[in-house]
Order: C-alpha cells, then structure tokens, then sequence
C-alpha cells in the first residue's frame, strides 16, 4: 500500500499555520487561537508542563517576550483528514538569550479548516552545540 501524501499546497497551508501560532499578535488573541486549537487539544510544552485548551486560552492574553522563528519543517499525512507536522524553533528573549526547539504537530481537517489537536515542544541544543 502507498502512503498518502500531502499536497504542496497543503504543506504550505500547514506551515503557514504553524506560523501564524508563532506571531505574538495571534497568541495573545483569544479569539484567533479558539479558532485555530481544536475543543480536546493538549500540548506537552518544552517546560514538560501539560496543557489543555483553556490553560492556553488562559495565557493569551499575557505578555511575550521574544521572538519565535521557525526552521525545517516538514509534513506527512497520518489519514485522509490528519497530518503530523515536525520542525524546529528558536526563540530569541529580548536579553539576547535564544532557547532552541523540537517541534511536532497533529493537525485535523475539519469543516472550519484545519485544526491543531496536539502540540510537543522539546528543549535542545542549539546546532552550533551539537
């Protein structure tokens, strides 16, 4: 049996997804994320904290510090209608101090579009460290 495989453009609607959760006008919006995180989302953050919708709906409103960029990034199709998502990050505080990430993504097509069902950060090194 062949795998399924995405479309380019639906790597890129992904990644353009992906993005957009990375822009602070987006994460400090309520709205945007409700929109974009589905109701029985969870996310395992890079601090190993656990959380569900409401704990991230809850820190929307707060102030980020720094900038995120993202690098790598690649997609493949779990199911018709599900594709898992892996890159990595960096964010640079406004000290100058960067913290490194591995990322991956569970995202589900649904009537709205798509939607983000879970979320992984794990902390590493930088590639100058490795």
């Amino acid at each position: 049996m062949r795998p399924m495989e995405l479309s380019d453009e639906v790597v890129e609607e992904l990644k353009r997804l992906e993005e957009t959760l990375l822009r602070p006008e987006v994460r400090r919006s309520r709205e945007k994320m409700s929109a974009l995180l589905a109701d029985d989302f969870m996310e395992y953050g890079r601090s190993g904290r656990v959380y569900d919708k409401a704990a991230i709906l809850e820190t929307a409103g707060k102030p980020f510090d720094g900038q995120l960029s993202l690098h790598g990034f690649s997609a493949k199709a779990l199911a018709a209608s599900v594709a898992l998502v892996r890159y990595a990050t960096v964010l640079r505080r406004s000290d100058g101090i960067e913290f490194h990430s591995l990322r991956s993504s569970i995202w589900t097509r649904t009537g709205q579009g798509w939607q983000l069902e879970f979320h992984q950060a794990t902390a590493c090194g930088s590639a100058k460290d490795e």
